[in-house]
């Protein structure tokens, strides 16, 4: 896993940010922790997955690039929504790898 230097998070997330990080190095699932990575598909923005997707090996595979941290689903979407706002906002487009500084590299 590889992680954003800014990583956006919830207010809930931020309090426990490093705690978080730790355990997710660490393969520990959590019960309500959703990552968001840069897309596994070119075609799409953004993944989010579960915590629990930690403790499969295959996952580990892939080598996503986190960028954010979310306490529930439900917070994980609005989060994505306040990313593809700040990515427009700044780009004037959805150049989401650019935005996150990975344009051109390997996930």
């Amino acid at each position: 896993m590889q992680w954003a230097e800014h990583l956006y998070l919830s207010d809930i997330t931020a309090a426990k940010k490093e705690r978080i990080i730790k355990k997710a190095e660490q393969g520990a699932g959590m019960v309500s922790v959703y990552f968001i990575a840069l897309a596994s598909n070119p075609d799409n923005l953004f993944d989010i997955f579960h915590a629990a997707h930690l403790k499969e090996s295959a996952f580990y595979r892939q080598n996503p690039y986190i960028v954010g941290i979310a306490s529930g689903y439900d917070e994980a979407l609005e989060l994505v929504q306040r990313m593809v706002e700040d990515i427009y906002r700044e780009t004037g487009g959805f150049q989401v790898r650019e935005y996150f500084g990975q344009t051109g590299q390997e996930k």
